[in-house]
């Protein structure tokens, strides 16, 4: 009878365990999933979105319809640059919810705002940082981005100089800090804030990087030099890097490294423009003006409202004693006119006077030149939320709209520049 006792117990031991396995074996997905989640935002919080992406993502494997997940994911994807990824997700995360909700409406106003779209949703996000301060540095991480990309330097500046008052070692401010100063051409004061950045979270190779284009800009190739060999082997598929390692290699003398440098990034990269912009000026140096004008040529091609490409090539052409010199010299002077036109409204013009729909269809005007349609019509959009009955803008906008085949649109435009 004991033996018999022995073995229900026995059993029953063995059955309770085989449950318990099958228990931790359906659960431990779900505990993997949760930690991925937290770990993503931590990871956030600490403004580091590459990681976070890969952790959300490895959460939604096991949690494909959890909402907050998506909003998370969505949010990694818009602070690393990825602004479709970051659409699609909330896309989702309405399909998920059956509509918008709060979170949704507050995840596309900051996507829309890092994308540009500013003047649709600023008032609306200035409100929820004043009425939900734990979100603040969401909404003036989104301006600022939202403001740089459409020129609006001014308007970024002051974003950042708030948020930095509230938060002074904020390494996203400091690090957005640092890119408006070198767009406002004040690229000492940038390289200062990139190395604030460094100091206090090393492994952002994205404010390293920035760095060593500052340094360039300032001849500080001795300090670049360290910076880029170190992203050199955490961004081994960057070509842009070699290329101003080169840079720095060439203005201390070690020419003949810089250009096999150089060389090696063509090999792989043929069609990679700063790399022939820069391999047309060492043949310039070089006194092989015949060579640079074949890489400068490829260059301008893919950078054609690049100052130095074009006034390279000019340079080649003259050297060279080539008749179309004076013409490419007239290109190159009208590119570097409305660079400089285009550096003067942002930094100065605009400041004194916002409210001018005049200056905002100048802008506009510059920028359709360089090809940046879009946001070029954003400001023509803003110059008429200040004057709806402004001729000049509703003309460019009647003229844009034809080209692309809007015709109704054009035509609208059209009847109300003509009243």
């Amino acid at each position: 009878m004991l033996q018999r006792l022995a073995k229900m117990i026995s059993w029953r031991s063995l059955r309770r365990a085989a449950i318990v396995a099958v228990l931790i074996a359906l659960a431990a997905p779900h505990a993997w999933a949760a930690w991925q989640y937290r770990a993503a935002s931590r990871d956030l919080e600490r403004y580091h979105p590459e990681s976070a992406r890969g952790r959300i993502e490895s959460c939604l494997t096991v949690w494909p319809r959890l909402e907050s997940a998506h909003l998370l994911a969505a949010r990694a994807s818009r602070e690393a640059g990825d602004l479709v990824d970051a659409e699609t997700h909330i896309h989702r995360a309405q399909q998920i919810h059956g509509g918008s909700s709060d979170e949704i409406a507050f995840e596309w106003a900051l996507l829309q705002a890092s994308a540009g779209n500013v003047r649709e949703v600023e008032t609306y996000l200035q409100k929820q940082a004043d009425t939900q301060p734990e979100q603040a540095g969401l909404v003036w991480e989104a301006l600022a981005e939202g403001y740089l990309r459409s020129y609006r330097t001014l308007d970024a500046m002051a974003c950042l100089e708030h948020w930095l008052a509230e938060s002074p070692n904020n390494v996203r401010a400091l690090e957005l800090r640092g890119r408006t100063f070198v767009v406002g051409r004040g690229v000492k004061r940038g390289s200062d804030d990139f190395r604030r950045v460094l100091e206090l979270d090393p492994s952002r190779d994205g404010a390293r990087l920035h760095l060593t284009r500052a340094l360039l800009d300032l001849g500080g190739y001795s300090e670049a030099i360290p910076h880029l060999e170190h992203l050199s082997k955490t961004r081994p598929d960057d070509p842009e890097i070699p290329v101003r390692l080169a840079r720095c290699l060439n203005m201390l003398d070690r020419k003949a490294e810089a250009r096999r440098t150089l060389e090696n990034v063509l090999a792989r990269h043929p069609d990679h423009a700063l790399a022939l912009r820069t391999l047309g000026q060492f043949s310039l140096s070089e006194n092989q003006p015949a060579a640079a004008e074949e890489y400068l040529r490829k260059a301008v091609a893919r950078l054609p409202n690049d100052y130095t490409a074009n006034w390279l090539l000019y340079e080649s052409l003259r050297q060279q004693g080539k008749p179309d010199a004076a013409a490419q010299l007239k290109t190159a002077e009208e590119v570097r006119d409305r660079s400089e036109r285009l550096g003067e409204l942002q930094s100065r013009k605009l400041a004194a006077q916002p409210l001018d729909p005049a200056l905002h269809v100048e802008m506009a005007t510059l920028l359709m030149r360089t090809g940046r349609t879009e946001l070029a019509v954003s400001w023509l959009e803003s110059a008429l939320a200040l004057d709806a009955k402004f001729r000049p803008a509703h003309a460019m906008l009647a003229d844009h709209y034809s080209r692309i085949g809007r015709t109704e649109l054009a035509e609208e435009h059209r009847k109300l520049a003509a009243e």
